[in-house]
C-alpha cells in the first residue's frame, strides 16, 4: 500500500510498517532504544554484539504479526465468531505490543533494573487497572516502565485510548482492556502467548538476532517450521496457542538454542564482572545513575550517557570506571554449576575465606535461568502448559507437548551458575591461595 514503509532487517529481511505504526516507531520513546544495547556488556566478549533494542523491538513486532496472520489463515474454529474487522484490530494490537514490550528498558538493560524506583513513580490511572490488581508498594520493573510509556503515547496523542489500553492489556494481565477487546476475550490469551510465553515472538527474535550479531551459531533454530506447525487448539478454559505434533522437533530446536545461548553467550564468565564494576562505580559515587523521577529520568538515559560519565570518572583516576573503560576483566577463580557440582560448595567457601584473608578483593555473581517453564503437569505444578495435536485414524487428539518430547520430559533443570572472581591485580595471590588449598 502507498502508506506502508519497508525496513530492511538482517534477520527478517523486510519489515513492513504502516503510517500509523511509523508515528510510534519515530517517537522519541522508541528511538531511545537505538541507544540501549540488547546485550549490555556481552560486547566485551563478542565485539559484534552491539545491536540495540530498537532492532529487536521491530523484529518482535514483525514476528508477532506474521504468526497471528498464519493462525488466522488456517481459519480455526475458535476464530469463527470474529469478524474480519475484529481480527484486523487484534493483528494491530499484537504488533504494537511486540513493538513496545521492551520500551521501558533502562541503560545496560537488566543490569540497571536494580536502580528502578518505587512503582508509585510510574503508576497508571486507577481506572486502567483491573479490580484489586493495582500495584502499591514494590520496586518498579522495566515492564512497569513500558506500560507507563504506552500511557504516555496516549497522553501526547500518538495512540488513541482504546488501542493504548489494549496494547497494555496484552502485555499485563493487571490492565483493564477496552470494551472492544473485552468482547474478544477468547482471543486475548492467544495474543499474550505470541508476545510473552514459551513460544513468544520475543525469544524467537532475540535468539536469531543475538546469535547473528555475536557471530555464533548457538541460537539458530528452524523458525519457518515452527510457524508452519503452530495451531489454535481447544484448551480446558478456551482456545490456546499450541503445536501440531510434527512441530515438536522444531520446538526442541528452539529450546536447545536458548539453552546453548545462555551457557555460551548470555552467561559467559566475562560480562558479570563488568556488571559488578558498574554497580561499584554507582554505589561509590564515581558516576550517577538515578531513575528516581521515573519516566523523566528514563527518557534522558542511554548507554552512551553512562559511558560518557564513566570516561569522565576514569579521567579522574577513579578505579571502577577505569576498569570498565579500559576493558580490564576480572580473574575467574571458580565457576560452579549449582545442583550438579554440589560437592564444590565446601571448596568454594574455603576458597572465598582464604582469598579474603590474603587481602584479595573477592566477589561472586550468580546467574540463573530456567531451560523452559513447560512441564507435564502444566499449571498444576507451577509450570506452563503447551498443547500439542496429533491425529490417530483421522481423529484429533490433544495432549501436553511433553508427552511427545523426551527432551522436555527428562531435562528441565535450570541453568544455575555461580562465578567467583578476584580483581586482576590479585590474580597471582589468588593462584597461590588455590595451590595451598589443593595441596591441603
Amino acid at each position: 500500500m502507498a502508506d506502508d514503509y519497508e525496513i530492511r532487517d538482517p534477520i527478517h529481511r523486510t519489515i513492513i510498517i504502516t503510517e500509523a505504526e511509523r508515528r510510534v516507531v519515530d517517537h522519541p520513546t522508541l528511538q531511545r532504544l537505538r541507544h540501549i544495547r540488547q546485550l549490555g556488556f556481552v560486547s566485551m566478549v563478542y565485539p559484534g554484539a552491539v545491536h540495540d533494542r530498537f532492532q529487536h523491538s521491530l523484529g518482535v513486532m514483525h514476528l508477532a504479526g506474521e504468526r497471528f496472520n498464519h493462525l488466522c489463515a488456517a481459519k480455526p474454529a475458535a476464530f469463527a465468531s470474529f469478524s474480519a474487522a475484529d481480527l484486523s484490530y487484534a493483528y494491530h494490537v499484537v504488533r504494537y505490543a511486540g513493538l513496545l514490550h521492551d520500551s521501558g528498558h533502562p541503560p545496560f538493560s537488566h543490569t540497571s533494573e536494580v536502580y528502578m524506583p518505587s512503582i508509585a513513580t510510574v503508576l497508571l490511572p486507577d481506572d486502567w487497572y483491573r479490580h484489586q490488581l493495582r500495584p502499591t508498594a514494590r520496586q518498579a520493573t522495566h515492564e512497569d516502565f513500558s506500560l507507563a510509556l504506552i500511557h504516555n503515547l496516549l497522553r501526547d496523542g500518538t495512540l488513541e485510548e482504546a488501542l493504548a489500553r489494549d496494547i497494555a492489556a496484552v502485555l499485563s494481565r493487571n490492565i483493564r482492556r477496552s470494551a472492544r477487546l473485552e468482547g474478544m476475550g477468547s482471543l486475548v490469551g492467544i495474543l499474550r502467548a505470541l508476545v510473552s510465553g514459551e513460544l513468544d515472538a520475543d525469544r524467537c527474535d532475540y535468539l536469531l538476532r543475538d546469535s547473528h550479531f555475536s557471530g555464533v551459531t548457538y541460537g539458530i533454530y528452524d523458525l519457518p517450521r515452527l510457524i508452519a506447525t503452530e495451531k489454535v487448539l481447544a484448551g480446558p478454559q478456551g482456545p490456546e496457542l499450541g503445536l501440531d505434533a510434527h512441530g515438536v522437533h522444531a520446538l526442541e530446536g528452539l529450546l536447545l538454542a536458548r539453552y546453548h545461548m545462555f551457557l555460551q553467550v548470555y552467561f559467559h564468565k566475562t560480562p558479570p564482572a563488568f556488571e559488578y564494576y558498574l554497580e561499584r562505580a554507582i554505589a561509590e559515587g564515581e558516576i550517577e545513575l538515578s531513575l528516581a523521577r521515573g519516566l523523566t529520568d528514563l527518557v534522558e538515559m542511554r548507554d552512551d550517557t553512562i559511558y560518557a560519565r564513566l570516561h569522565e570518572a576514569r579521567a579522574k583516576g577513579l578505579p571502577w570506571s577505569r576498569r570498565i573503560v579500559e576493558r580490564e576483566p576480572a580473574k575467574l577463580v571458580l565457576r560452579q554449576r549449582l545442583g550438579i557440582e554440589e560437592q564444590e560448595n565446601f571448596l568454594a567457601q574455603e576458597l572465598v575465606e582464604g582469598l579474603k584473608k590474603a587481602g584479595c578483593h573477592v566477589f561472586v555473581r550468580h546467574s540463573r535461568q530456567r531451560f523452559t517453564n513447560l512441564s507435564a503437569a502444566g499449571t498444576l505444578d507451577g509450570g506452563e502448559r503447551l498443547l500439542c495435536e496429533r491425529r490417530v485414524l483421522g481423529r484429533p487428539i490433544i495432549d501436553s507437548v511433553t508427552v511427545h518430547s523426551e527432551l522436555l520430559a527428562s531435562f528441565n533443570r535450570p541453568i544455575d551458575l555461580r562465578h567467583t572472581y578476584v580483581l586482576r591485580q590479585d590474580a597471582e595471590v589468588a593462584r597461590q591461595v588455590m595451590e595451598r588449598l589443593q595441596a591441603w
